[in-house]
């Protein structure tokens, strides 16, 4: 773990670190997360668990975690410290993370009193260690009422009473010297059992097992006493200061002496700081008021500034590879239009069984393909390719017509793919798409129907298997992997795996796990609560479309920003409020659409043609601004800051009141000295704001309308879109480009270097 600030406090320990992956990792004491940026997957006591930004988990002392975060995540860890004179802490009952949707109420005073406990603890004043104990007695206090302590009968774990046996002997015995043979005859086993037991239930072997409690008990030492680092190493089962050393150095990347080292050092410098920094600030301002910060003060950060030599180049854009889902009829003037604005390049098919027509008669099935032809056609005909879809709702489907034989579901199976091969000389480059896990709520199930058609598919290039999770296996796109299929996560991220090792893996109880816990739609209908924020506000509901725009782009940025390849992503377009999922709210649908039903842009939209039309170089990047070029022209994308916007929302009530009042939104300037231009360019301004939506009173009736005709929606288009400026620039050498982006405004520049 990569500390940015530490302590040493004998009640609590607060820090803001960055989580990195941790093959294993035990809780030698109460802790809480609260994961202020990126995200956190861990496996507690062999259970899956996804904390996203903005949840919070509680780990109880003795709990057994093994975590990947993402790259740079920003965690605050709040940990409980007991002594031979304190009680002990309970354990408390938390399966899924506290969050705006999860225990709402408490999330709300745990999250506020985990802000100002680390305040506190990094940035002391006069009192601070009585205000200190206060916190951390009432977040004690806030665990009890709200979580309640967990019933050492009912708690759930996973490993065999075999295993937790042989783990409680080690963390007893962990300084002794130990060896397989003598742990199995302490728990009457055979060690290649207890090996192989231990190793499948908790991910890591015995031997690791026993370095890793060494070394977190020898990081204690250094971190709370001055003993000799030869001592700490004998105290903690070494045999020597040597294999310690290169024990902790793979373990933390730094060697003892080193790591003690860094640590002085950044104590004093924690000392030395008089203020909150501005980066801590930008990571708890979108969780607490700033001005409820005890030691906070106010910031507004209302510029950026930046000088770009536009010949120079800091890496690639690659472009999402969107799936666009339609509810109604599909249109070729439509499908025209997205593959041309919106660069997609697939349509998604689904409910194809309910596109064939099935007879039995004699005993035999017959099967016509011609609706389902007719699409497949569509969709061609413009352009694109078919992405397949292959889902448990087409089993479903199968059943409700009355046919129960699955060996018949594998001949209609068998009869699409040799009509396809037959009729479709593109179908190659073609996405087939197998949903085996049945994803409806309250459903644990497999469907093995599904499971054994994947083999009929199995000569195209571009089979994808859906996991809830990432298969361990799975290897980046670009690596090599024989005979392989895609699988494709609920985040839509698509890797490469063998087809014999996926198909294995499709049998995991780890995954009929995670689909019959509903995870997905619980990650859904948090997306759904926090879009309801601005539908709910008097002010802001207006601008609800525009806030799911602003999103939208944030969410590209952040892959970049993460190192993460855009092409490996898959994300579903809907055009129509069709669903993304089959398990999707329909509200939550319609507010994720691009379109309204009846065909009228949302600002999503737009959005999404901007993303879509950045060149494949990228000159510069931040957290809300993207400069891409190609030859002598460029393309500049910017948002409104992800974290000025949350900041904006967390005022108070009159002062958010005032603002929109006044018709004024709060606004970033930005600045960008331009170098290395020479010759003429037009300089295309395009722009989404709050003002544009302000002045679109004239749309009232239209808005109120049911049913709208061809000429009102062609005239709503007209006027909704963004405005959009154009002016001729002579630009030798340098060039200042200054505007301003207001709050959820969105602003697209072209440069565009013309042949006079």
């Amino acid at each position: 773990m990569n500390k940015k600030n530490n302590g040493s406090d004998q009640i609590v320990l607060a820090a803001i670190e960055t989580i990195e992956e941790v093959d294993f990792l035990i809780m030698t004491e109460l802790t809480a997360w609260f994961v202020l940026s990126g995200y956190l997957e861990i496996m507690r006591n062999g259970s899956d668990i996804l904390i996203r930004t903005g949840d919070i988990f509680v780990f109880n002392k003795g709990d057994i975690v093994r975590v990947i975060g993402s790259e740079e995540n920003a965690t605050l860890s709040v940990k409980f410290l007991t002594n031979e004179y304190q009680e002990e802490f309970p354990a408390f009952k938390l399966n899924i993370p506290l969050s705006m949707v999860y225990k709402k109420d408490g999330y709300e005073l745990v999250k506020n009193c985990m802000a100002y406990l680390y305040v506190e603890r990094i940035y002391p004043g006069a009192g601070s260690d009585y205000i200190i104990e206060g916190y951390s007695k009432r977040l004690i206090g806030l665990l009890y009422r709200y979580l309640g302590p967990e019933d050492e009968k009912k708690q759930v774990h996973t490993a065999s009473d075999k295993v937790k046996e042989i783990v409680s002997f080690i963390n007893v015995n962990y300084a002794d010297k130990l060896s397989l043979d003598e742990i199995a005859e302490q728990s009457y086993s055979s060690k290649y059992y207890l090996a192989h037991s231990f190793k499948n239930q908790l991910g890591i072997s015995i031997g690791n097992y026993i370095k890793e409690v060494r070394l977190f008990h020898s990081l204690r030492m250094l971190e709370n006493t001055n003993d000799k680092i030869v001592t700490i190493a004998l105290v903690n089962g070494f045999p020597n200061v040597r294999s310690f050393n290169e024990a902790f150095k793979i373990r933390y990347e730094l060697s003892p002496a080193e790591f003690r080292e860094q640590r002085q050092i950044r104590a004093v410098q924690n000392r030395a700081d008089a203020e909150l920094s501005q980066d801590v600030l930008a990571l708890l301002s979108p969780y607490v008021p700033l001005g409820e910060l005890p030691a906070g003060t106010s910031i507004a950060p209302d510029r950026i500034e930046v000088q770009l030599d536009l010949h120079k180049t800091i890496g690639q854009y690659s472009k999402v590879n969107h799936v666009l889902k339609v509810k109604g009829e599909l249109m070729d003037s439509r499908l025209l239009e997205v593959r041309q604005r919106l660069r997609v390049k697939w349509v998604a098919v689904t409910r194809i069984f309910k596109k064939v027509d099935i007879r039995l008669s004699e005993g035999k099935l017959f099967c016509s393909f011609r609706e389902l032809d007719r699409m497949l056609q569509q969709i061609v005909s413009v352009g694109m390719f078919p992405y397949l879809q292959f889902q448990s709702i087409d089993l479903d489907d199968w059943e409700e017509r009355g046919f129960h034989n699955n060996e018949w579901f594998q001949t209609i199976m068998t009869e699409l793919n040799l009509h396809l091969q037959q009729n479709y000389m593109t179908s190659q480059d073609w996405m087939y798409e197998f949903r085996c896990f049945y994803e409806m709520k309250n459903s644990r199930e497999l469907r093995l129907p599904l499971v054994n058609a994947i083999s009929i598919f199995k000569n195209y290039k571009n089979v994808v298997i859906h996991f809830p999770i990432p298969p361990e296996d799975a290897m980046l796109l670009d690596m090599t992997c024989h005979n392989a299929v895609y699988c494709i996560d609920d985040w839509t991220r698509m890797r490469k795996i063998p087809l014999e090792t996926a198909l294995n893996y499709l049998f995991d109880e780890e995954y009929i796990r995670v689909i019959g816990e509903n995870t997905n739609m619980q990650d859904q209908n948090r997306i759904l609560d926090r879009m309801l924020v601005y539908d709910q506000d008097d002010y802001l509901h207006a601008y609800s479309d525009l806030a799911q725009a602003n999103a939208s782009i944030w969410q590209y940025i952040n892959l970049m920003n993460q190192n993460e390849i855009a092409g490996h992503y898959f994300p579903p377009l809907s055009l129509d409020s069709a669903k993304l999922f089959e398990y999707f709210p329909d509200e939550l649908a319609s507010k994720l659409s691009l379109l309204t039903p009846d065909g009228r842009y949302k600002d999503n939209w737009y959005a999404t043609a901007f993303v879509s039309r950045l060149f494949d170089e990228i000159v510069f990047k931040n957290n809300s601004c993207i400069v891409t070029k190609q030859q002598d022209n460029y393309r500049i994308l910017t948002v409104y800051p992800e974290e000025e916007q949350h900041l904006f929302i967390n005022e108070n009530k009159e002062k958010l009141e005032l603002a929109w009042h006044k018709a004024k939104s709060p606004y970033v300037f930005i600045k960008m000295e331009l170098t290395n231009l020479e010759g003429t360019y037009r300089l295309i301004k395009q722009r989404l704001t709050t003002e544009q939506i302000d002045q679109r009173l004239d749309l009232a009736d239209l808005r109120k309308c049911k049913k709208l005709s061809f000429e009102d929606i062609a005239y709503w288009n007209a006027i909704n879109r963004p405005s959009r400026s154009v002016e001729q620039l002579k630009i030798k050498g340098n060039h200042t480009l200054e505007f301003e982006v207001p709050l959820f405004g969105i602003v697209m520049i072209d440069l565009e270097k013309t042949n006079d």
